[in-house]
C-alpha cells in the first residue's frame, strides 16, 4: 500500500513515523501539495488553513482513501457534498476527532458498545481559556461529537442553558440530549473555572465507567454476585492516540470497513451542531 502525506514537512515527518512500522505500507510520499502526491492508495491530509474541505473533496474525487488530520470541519453543505461523493466513489474517510480516537475512549466503547447514560463535565481555567486562542464552541463541539459518535443515534430533544453576563459572552453551557433509543447525554462546559477538571461518565445495565480525561484513567464500576458495587481502574497512554489512529485507518482500508470516525459521524455532528448554534443565537 502506498500512502501520501500532504502538509508541512515538520508535521509530515512526525506522521511518517506512525506509518513506517506497518508491513502493509510499502511506500510513503511526503509533499506540500495534493497535486504532487502521485500514484498512492490513500493519504493523510495535514492542514488547518481553512481550505481543508476543498482539499478533501479533491482527494475524494481522485479516489484516495483519506484521513483528514485537522479540527473537525462543520460546514454543512461542504461536509454533505464530501460524504455523498465519497459514498459514490467508494472512498473511505477518517477524521481526527481525538476524544473518540483516544485509547481510553476506544476501550470504553468496547466495554459499553452503546451507553444509555452519558454525563460530561469539562471545566477549563479561565486563564487557560483566554490563552488558548479557541472560542467557546471549540469546547462544546468536541463533547457533542463524542456523545453523538458513542450513542450513535438520532437526537429527538435538546435542552440548552448558558451562562452569559452583560456583554453576552458565553462562559458556561449545559446541554441535555435525548436520543430516539432512550439514551441521554448531559454536557456541562465551564470556561470560567478556577482550575481544570474533565470527566466523562457513562453507563449501561452492566458497567459504570468514569474517565478522568486529563489523566486518561478510567474507574470501572460493576456489581458482584451479591449485588455490591466494586471498582477497578484502567490507565491509558494518550500519546499513543495518533499511532493507533493511523493503524485503524490502514486496517479499515484493508478490510473495506467504515473508519472509526467517518463521514456519516461528521455529517450527523454538523446537523446537530447547527441546531445548537441556532439555539445559542436565540438565547
Amino acid at each position: 500500500m502506498k500512502i501520501g502525506i500532504i502538509g508541512s514537512a515538520d508535521r509530515a515527518v512526525a506522521w511518517e513515523k506512525h506509518l513506517r512500522p506497518h508491513g502493509s505500507v510499502s511506500e510513503v510520499t511526503i509533499t506540500p501539495r495534493l497535486s504532487e502526491v502521485g500514484d498512492v492508495d490513500a493519504c493523510l491530509l495535514l492542514t488547518e488553513d481553512g481550505q481543508q474541505l476543498d482539499l478533501l473533496l479533491e482527494a475524494v474525487k481522485t479516489g484516495y482513501h483519506t484521513f483528514l488530520i485537522s479540527p473537525l470541519p462543520t460546514d454543512i453543505s461542504k461536509v454533505e457534498k464530501i460524504y455523498y461523493t465519497a459514498q459514490e466513489a467508494n472512498v473511505l474517510l477518517q477524521f481526527s476527532h481525538w476524544p473518540t480516537l483516544a485509547p481510553a475512549s476506544k476501550w470504553m466503547a468496547q466495554k459499553i458498545s452503546k451507553p444509555s447514560f452519558v454525563q460530561i463535565s469539562r471545566k477549563v481555567s479561565h486563564a487557560k481559556y483566554r490563552e488558548s486562542g479557541h472560542d467557546f464552541e471549540y469546547y462544546w463541539m468536541d463533547e457533542l461529537a463524542f456523545c453523538l459518535r458513542w450513542i450513535n443515534g438520532s437526537v429527538h430533544h435538546m435542552d440548552l442553558k448558558t451562562i452569559e453576563l452583560n456583554h453576552n459572552n458565553i462562559y458556561g453551557l449545559h446541554m441535555l440530549l435525548r436520543f430516539e433509543s432512550g439514551s441521554t447525554a448531559n454536557i456541562y462546559v465551564n470556561v470560567a473555572s478556577a482550575k481544570a477538571d474533565h470527566h466523562r461518565l457513562a453507563s449501561n445495565n452492566h458497567f459504570l465507567l468514569d474517565c478522568n480525561v486529563l489523566d486518561q484513567n478510567v474507574r470501572v464500576g460493576e456489581e458482584n454476585e451479591s449485588g455490591h458495587l466494586f471498582f477497578s481502574k484502567q490507565s491509558f497512554d494518550a500519546t499513543k492516540a495518533a499511532e493507533l489512529a493511523v493503524q485503524d485507518f490502514i486496517k479499515a482500508i484493508q478490510l473495506n470497513r467504515p473508519t472509526i470516525y467517518n463521514g456519516h459521524h461528521l455529517l450527523e455532528l454538523t446537523k446537530t451542531a447547527d441546531k445548537v448554534r441556532k439555539r445559542l443565537a436565540r438565547s
